[in-house]
């Protein structure tokens, strides 16, 4: 039988530590020079696992008197007199005397001097070297623990070592906060400094165990504090969580992890925050633990993510490599001190043969309900990569049904939840059972146990917090789901489409319902889009029915509801200094809006499929400028709602909505999250009694799916909507206010007044232990309209003032209202 490596647990294996930071790092040495070095270390101790504290503090004084040379960690750029200097990247400074060599992290020599007169070599000073100005970060001490048993010299080693210690340009390096069996040398200052240290937890016997064969000391990870100091307390949170999931901490024998906030909670600075720690520490021997870093990413998302880099890291202390036309994966290869890949998901898949020899230690996948179907190319090739650290960001981990969300698991824990069939058996069939609206309670009950069993398996590996957790940060947000009456000639059209359907559904001439579909959504949209046909046969078959109607025809914003209430919010918010966002799904669509703002001389931008990638972040950046005129932003949901930040703009109107509830939750989180600081108002348009209704009605369910299986709510006002209830999409009587508020069975007075025992009631049930606001304002989510107020016609003038639709009021039939105020 083979004899292990691994430490052995007789006479009482104790885990190797280090109690302080002055101990310098062997980043980069081989595996056989770590095992030399900690050997020599542990060897000099009485117990051989452990290292003494009192062998931690060097004496500073000494080490001056005794060591001929001396080796600092710096930043340099060029000399000038400014207050608050910019500096142009990291280096080395290597001292013999009164002669000093500056090199920079290539080690290429860029400056020296042979005439030092009484140098300060104190972390903070500031010196002249050759023609570059520096700044000492931190001394890399060489006495005899800290020198590398390996056949490189002395100053490679040292110069090695300087580039992996160096953690912030201009922040001392300070010592991270102890284990708590051990206390602090008086002299050394904890991590303290106007801000609270963020220290990674500590690998545990059972992980040294598996992980640390070599017996490697145990030394602490922190947070550098440039990012401490910004970081939100969820997002610590979820550093920690990412870091413990990651290393195989939280979950042994797992390093997946489902990042799934809402969206507008900071997943990028957290995962930013995670590579830079791993990047340049690790809990065994300070060894990095990850070299090379994968990020995948929507294509509109490229810009977005190099800017937040740089925004919460700046240039100097990291490299990225951006694959586009000009950039390779290829070429990745020769950037050696390039440690990040950041590519879109199309070009992945075009390129993935330059890929998938790179080797990876961590991969990080935004977006990631794009992997919802484990049989699509995307999904097949990045499980392809060799790389088992895998996070994937979402902020809908549950959209349609619950295989989907056993595709995102398995991609990130391959095999947690056994294979499809087992998932199907164990959880799928008895959780969606249970949510049929009149399922016995036995069933039910059932069910809940499930969602809960499925919850608590994957909750190791999950972390989801809604945006009321930054409630108090943003300002108010108001949302709408306003219910527009269709024109006559809207009901006309529709009527013959849903005709032309019952007549063909069992004839002899049988049609596709997604050419009807499509039909009735441009007719809700604006009738005159129908002139417009995808070239598909059964559509245009729809539609030169329906062309006979529009014969002469002559183009009127009030032939669309919603076309003019968003033209009358447009024209009532002019001259304001609000700026306006609104999303469709559809190009036509946003074409005809681009019409009526230039017939309005409205100022405005458009971002939609046809945008070139390297002028979508300029868009977002003029929109967002306070010195910008722009008035009015054209989104298409499917290519700029995800990701972008739109805080520029304080309204949003939704104009249709997308089968998918991500797609549209996606898009109306574009303004109202951190940055934002005007009150923010998203308004949901939807044609009454149409299909636009039941797509609406249908994503309710899809709501509280998700809420049964992630967030792990019990709301007694959460909808459940039945299979007939949403089956019947072709049907319209035209007389219909709000569909959606009858099948609630509300017996409300249609006044806005909320009944207060319903809403403790609401509040009480809330048991989800990843809220701790449970404010009476906190933020409802759109599954619980039946603690919305509610606004039937005729519809209080204070209420349309308050939403500016002065003048609309023809047009609107309904109106579902929500304020969320958490602070």
């Amino acid at each position: 039988m083979r004899k292990s490596n691994a430490p052995s647990k007789r006479g009482g294996f104790v885990s190797p530590i280090i109690t302080s930071s002055n101990i310098s790092s062997i980043n980069q040495l081989g595996n056989n020079a770590l095992k030399e070095r900690q050997t020599s270390i542990l060897d000099k101790k009485s117990n051989p696992g452990v290292i003494h504290k009192q062998d931690q503090k060097p004496n500073l004084d000494s080490t001056k008197c005794s060591v001929k040379t001396r080796y600092f960690t710096v930043v340099y750029g060029k000399p000038t007199k400014k207050k608050h200097k910019t500096w142009e990247g990291d280096g080395t400074l290597k001292v013999e005397e009164k002669s000093a060599i500056l090199k920079d992290d290539s080690g290429v020599v860029i400056g020296q001097s042979s005439k030092l007169s009484n140098p300060v070599f104190t972390d903070g000073s500031q010196l002249f070297i050759g023609g570059k100005e520096i700044e000492i970060v931190c001394e890399i001490l060489t006495d005899g623990q800290n020198i590398p048993s390996n056949k490189r010299t002395l100053d490679e080693n040292v110069e090695e070592e300087a580039k992996e210690e160096f953690s912030s340009k201009k922040k001392k390096l300070l010592d991270s906060p102890l284990s708590r069996s051990f206390s602090l040398p008086k002299d050394i200052v904890p991590l303290s400094n106007g801000f609270t240290p963020l220290v990674m937890p500590r690998p545990d016997d059972q992980h040294q165990w598996h992980y640390n064969p070599g017996h490697l000391a145990v030394t602490d990870v922190s947070v550098d504090p440039f990012l401490c100091r910004v970081l939100r307390p969820h997002q610590r949170e979820g550093v920690e969580f990412l870091y413990r999931c990651v290393m195989g901490i939280r979950s042994p024998g797992w390093t997946g992890a489902i990042l799934a906030d809402e969206m507008g909670l900071g997943k990028t600075i957290q995962c930013i925050t995670l590579i830079w720690t791993l990047l340049k520490q690790g809990p065994y021997g300070k060894v990095p633990v990850v070299q090379k870093v994968l990020i995948v990413v929507p294509s509109s998302l490229i810009e977005n993510w190099n800017n937040e880099f740089i925004r919460w890291l700046g240039s100097h202390r990291i490299k990225l490599f951006l694959v586009n036309k000009k950039r390779k994966p290829k070429d990745f290869k020769s950037y050696h001190q390039i440690p990040v890949m950041i590519i879109s998901y199309e070009m992945f898949l075009r390129c993935f043969d330059e890929i998938k020899d790179i080797k990876f230690d961590l991969m990080i996948c935004d977006e990631g309900h794009r992997l919802k179907n484990s049989n699509i190319r995307t999904n097949n090739v990045l499980n392809e990569m060799n790389c088992k650290r895998r996070i994937l960001l979402t902020g809908t981990p549950v959209q349609n049904d619950l295989q989907e969300f056993f595709s995102l698991v398995d991609f990130v824990n391959p095999g947690i939840l056994g294979t499809l069939l087992e998932f199907k058996t164990n959880f799928e069939s008895c959780i969606m059972a249970s949510r049929e609206p009149n399922a016995p309670k036995e069933l039910v009950d059932d069910g809940e146990k499930k969602a809960d069993e499925l919850n608590r398996a994957t909750n190791s590996f999950i972390l989801r917090r809604t945006q009321s957790i930054i409630g108090k940060f943003l300002p108010k947000k108001h949302e709408y789901v306003v219910f527009c009456e269709p024109s006559n000639l809207q009901k006309c059209m529709y009527t013959m489409a849903t005709d032309y359907w019952n007549e063909r559904e069992t004839g002899a001439e049988q049609i596709s319902h997604l050419a009807v579909i499509s039909a009735l959504k441009k007719i809700c949209n604006h009738p005159t889009l129908i002139f417009k046909s995808n070239n598909e046969n059964e559509e245009e078959n729809v539609i030169n029915c329906l062309l006979k109607t529009l014969d002469g025809y002559t183009f009127r914003i009030e032939d669309s509801a919603k076309l003019k209430v968003t033209a009358q919010l447009l024209e009532n918010l002019k001259g304001s200094k609000e700026k306006i966002v609104i999303v469709s799904n559809f190009t036509q669509t946003l074409d005809l809006l681009e019409k009526v703002c230039n017939v309005k001389e409205y100022k405005f931008l458009k971002f939609d499929g046809s945008t070139v990638s390297s002028k979508r972040n300029d868009i977002v950046n003029t929109f967002n400028s306070v010195n910008s005129d722009v008035y009015v932003l054209l989104l298409s949901s499917k290519a700029g709602g995800v990701g972008l930040n739109l805080i520029g703009g304080s309204r949003l109107i939704l104009y249709d909505s997308d089968w998918n509830p991500a797609t549209d939750l996606q898009a109306m989180a574009r303004i109202w999250r951190d940055g934002q600081k005007k009150t923010v108002h998203i308004y949901r348009l939807l044609t009454s009694g149409t299909l636009e209704e039941k797509i609406f009605q249908r994503q309710l369910t899809k709501a509280g799916l998700s809420e049964a299986v992630v967030d792990s709510t019990s709301n007694s006002a959460s909808i459940k909507l039945s299979k007939e209830e949403i089956k019947d999409l072709f049907t319209f009587t035209g007389k219909d206010k709000c569909l959606t508020h009858s099948m609630l069975n509300c017996d409300c007075s249609g006044d806005g007044v909320i009944p207060e025992d319903g809403l403790k009631e609401e509040i009480e049930n809330d048991d989800s232990q990843l809220l701790s606001n449970k404010s009476s304002q906190s933020s409802l989510r759109m599954n619980q309209l039946l603690q919305w107020e509610h606004h039937d016609v005729p519809i209080d003038p204070e209420i349309i003032d308050g939403m500016k639709l002065n003048k609309s009021e023809f047009y609107i039939n309904f109106i579902f209202r929500n304020t969320t105020q958490c602070n």
